[in-house]
């Protein structure tokens, strides 16, 4: 420890010897007119809210009349079906306008990708809540047309009790992707815990902010002549010197999204389900890992994506490569769209965790559960080489499409 210590402060030491002080206010990096347009970009996400509202609370009523006259005139119930799919169509036209119109937006008037990047998360989320949101209205309205009796929520939130501003806005907010018309609530808010988490979530994102300036943007900015001369070494020592600050500011990051932050919101309110990640970091093989550190995207796909396809007959392994696919393609979009560069570098970073993953199970079933080998090779790929690989890449990309010029 006194060793890891005293390199530490020497690099720190080094640091300022040779960059001096890089910090700066955030705002200052970001032109002000990226602000106007991530407003405008924003727009699109209420726009879809009032939308998916409307189309579900018309839904709603046509569904009770469906039931209420199901005997009477079974021809009505028919034209329900026909209505659904334009319900479908309605939902899958705004939430594809959604992401397009923030993809636009971000791509050709955003220029600093962090402020690109908000937008894009913003909308994205949106996406899939309302999709989820969407999805699972049908499936309980199919349900109480039919007179199939709730078994799983109050008399208050059946549907289509559940259908209202302040059931789907709750909703937006809660730190989960799946809709459900309740969730479990605590009994009471505690202050100490959420301002506890509160100042976590601030400390931080300043180590994050300190670490991305002083430390990672400088090896950034000096690798640009290699990638540029294809210098094989310096650009492996280059990823190698930002493997250390990449993966401090993504166990950061990590710690402020899943822990600091999203358990202050649960706090405000009072949401009681919060798993939001188990012990990823103990992951024997990458299957594992993918399935633990993000619960609400993995229960997202799992809920919506995988299961429906298990059972229209797909085999699982074709679901989970499907399922890898189009988080590949998410990935790209979040990475490739704010820093103006879709070149594809995210893709296939996605797709190569499939080879790893049988890899890593081979290994796992070789050394038993309980070794390490498989959770060293997931370190070693995922986070020392790969997100440092990836970050140098875009980075030399954003920095060529904006012909900036590293500093020396």
């Amino acid at each position: 420890v006194l060793v890891l210590g005293a390199s530490n402060i020497r690099l720190v030491i080094e640091n300022w010897m040779k960059y001096g002080l890089l910090i700066r206010l955030p705002h200052s990096y970001v032109p002000l007119e990226d602000y106007g347009y991530f407003l405008l970009a924003w727009l699109s996400v209420p726009m879809s809210l009032a939308i998916s509202l409307l189309v579900e609370y018309s839904m709603a009523k046509l569904a009770t009349k469906a039931r209420e006259t199901k005997e009477t005139r079974p021809e009505f119930v028919k034209k329900l079906a026909t209505l659904e799919r334009v319900a479908l169509a309605t939902h899958v036209t705004h939430l594809v306008f959604l992401l397009m119109f923030t993809s636009f937006i971000v791509y050709t008037r955003i220029y600093h990708p962090m402020a690109g990047s908000s937008a894009l998360f913003i909308s994205l989320i949106t996406f899939l809540k309302l999709s989820s949101y969407a999805l699972v209205n049908q499936e309980l309205r199919e349900a109480y047309v039919e007179g199939k009796p709730d078994e799983f929520y109050d008399t208050d939130a059946a549907y289509p009790k559940n259908i209202s501003s302040r059931n789907l806005l709750y909703f937006f907010f809660a730190p989960t992707l799946c809709y459900q018309p309740s969730y479990p609530r605590t009994p009471a808010f505690r202050t100490t815990f959420f301002l506890k988490r509160v100042g976590e979530l601030v400390v931080c994102l300043v180590m994050m902010y300190v670490l991305a300036e002083q430390y990672a943007k400088p090896t950034l900015a000096n690798s640009l002549q290699a990638l540029e001369e294809r210098n094989l070494v310096t650009i492996i020592e280059r990823v190698l010197k930002l493997s250390t600050t990449a993966v401090v500011i993504w166990l950061l990051m990590f710690y402020a999204l899943f822990h600091a932050f999203l358990n202050a919101l649960s706090e405000v309110l009072r949401f009681g389900d919060r798993t939001f990640y188990l012990a990823w970091w103990n992951s024997g093989n990458l299957a594992t890992y993918w399935r633990l550190w993000n619960r609400p995207v993995y229960l997202f796909f799992k809920r919506h994506f995988y299961i429906p396809m298990v059972r229209r007959g797909l085999p699982p392994s074709v679901c989970q490569l499907l399922v890898f696919l189009v988080s590949a393609i998410l990935h790209e979009f979040l990475v490739g769209v704010p820093t103006h560069s879709i070149n594809g570098y995210a893709f296939l970073g996605m797709l190569g965790q499939i080879p790893l993953i049988s890899f890593t199970r081979l290994l796992e079933k070789w050394r038993g559960k309980n070794s390490a080998l498989g959770n060293t090779v997931f370190w070693i790929t995922f986070c020392v080489v790969g997100q440092p690989t990836i970050a140098l890449l875009y980075y030399y990309q954003w920095t060529a499409n904006h012909k900036q010029v590293a500093p020396q």
